[in-house]
C-alpha cells in the first residue's frame, strides 16, 4: 500500500497581531506533532473563539484548519470536512495564498480519504497552482506527492511515477529532510512495483531502505525490505528474495510485520 505522505503543514503565516493567539497556535502544533489532539482540538477551539472575538484574520484562518487538522487525525471525517470547508470559505476573502493552499491541501487528504478521489484530486491541484503561482517552490514537492497519492490510489500509476518523480527532484535540489525524500522513494517504488518494473522498483526500495535504516525508522526498515523481497521474487531471484527477509526478519517481528514475511518465505520455500 502506499504510504500516504503527511502533508498537513504548520501554517508559518507572517501576520503579527496578537502574541497570546499567536503562542496558542504554536502550542496547538506541538500538540499536533506529539499525537496529542483531544488538546489540540480544544485549544484550536480557544483560539478560534479568541480571534473571532477580536476579528484577528490569522487567528480563524488557523483556528478553523486546526480544528479540522484535529478531527481528522482523531477520525472524525465529518467534522473535519466542515471545519476544512470553513477553512477554505474563509480564505478566500484574503489575499494569503498558504492559508488557501492548506485548507486546499486539508480538503483533499480529507476526501481521499473518502475515496472522493476526483474531488480530492480538484483541491490538491488548486493548492499546487497556488504554490506555482506565488513561487514557492518548498510547497510544490507535497503538492506533487499528494497528486501523486490520487493516481496510485486510482490505479493510475503511470501518472502516479510522473508526480512522484517531480516531487522527488526537487525535494533533493531544496535539499529537504531526509524522511521526506525516502518516502518520495518508497512511494516510487511501489509504483514501478504495481507496473511490474522490478529493476526500477528496486532502485526506489533500496535508496528507500537505506535512508530508513540511517534514521532507525523500523517500522519504514520492515517496509521497504518486504518489497525489495518480494521485487526479487517477482523477478524469479528466489534466494536474493530469502536473504532479503531473513536479515529483515527481526525487524518484522518488532514492527509487527512477521506476518507477510512468513508468507512470502512460505512462497519462496523457506
Amino acid at each position: 500500500m502506499v504510504r500516504i505522505l503527511s502533508t498537513l503543514f504548520l501554517l508559518f503565516t507572517v501576520v503579527y497581531g496578537n502574541e497570546e493567539v499567536d503562542r496558542k497556535i504554536s502550542k496547538a502544533w506541538e500538540y499536533y506533532e506529539q499525537g496529542r489532539f483531544i488538546k489540540m482540538e480544544r485549544l484550536s477551539k480557544e483560539i478560534l473563539n479568541q480571534s473571532l472575538k477580536m476579528n484577528y484574520p490569522k487567528g480563524i484562518a488557523e483556528g478553523y484548519y486546526y480544528l479540522g487538522v484535529a478531527y481528522y487525525s482523531m477520525g472524525n471525517i465529518e467534522k473535519a470536512l466542515n471545519y476544512a470547508t470553513k477553512a477554505l470559505e474563509f480564505s478566500e476573502k484574503y489575499s494569503n495564498y498558504r492559508w488557501k493552499a492548506y485548507a486546499h491541501t486539508l480538503a483533499g487528504e480529507i476526501l481521499r480519504s473518502m475515496r472522493k478521489y476526483t474531488e480530492a484530486l480538484k483541491h490538491f491541484k488548486k493548492a499546487l497552482d497556488l504554490s506555482r503561482e506565488n513561487k514557492n517552490r518548498k510547497m510544490l514537492p507535497a503538492a506533487y506527492a499528494n497528486i501523486g497519492n490520487i493516481y496510485f490510489e486510482m490505479g493510475n500509476y503511470r501518472k502516479a511515477v510522473q508526480f512522484y518523480s517531480r516531487g522527488l527532484k526537487l525535494a533533493k535540489k531544496l535539499d529537504l529532510r531526509k524522511s521526506y525524500i525516502a518516502l518520495e522513494h518508497y512511494n516510487l517504488g511501489l509504483s514501478y512495483y504495481k507496473l511490474k518494473d522490478f529493476d526500477k522498483a528496486l532502485q526506489h526500495l533500496k535508496e528507500a531502505y537505506n535512508i530508513y535504516s540511517s534514521l532507525k525508522d523500523k517500522k519504514s526498515v520492515a517496509d521497504s525490505a518486504y518489497y525489495i523481497a518480494k521485487s526479487y521474487y517477482k523477478k524469479g531471484d528466489l534466494q536474493k528474495a530469502k536473504r532479503v527477509l531473513e536479515k529483515n526478519l527481526p525487524t518484522a517481528r518488532q514492527t509487527g510485520r512477521v506476518g507477510s514475511y512468513t508468507k512470502l518465505l512460505k512462497k519462496i520455500g523457506g
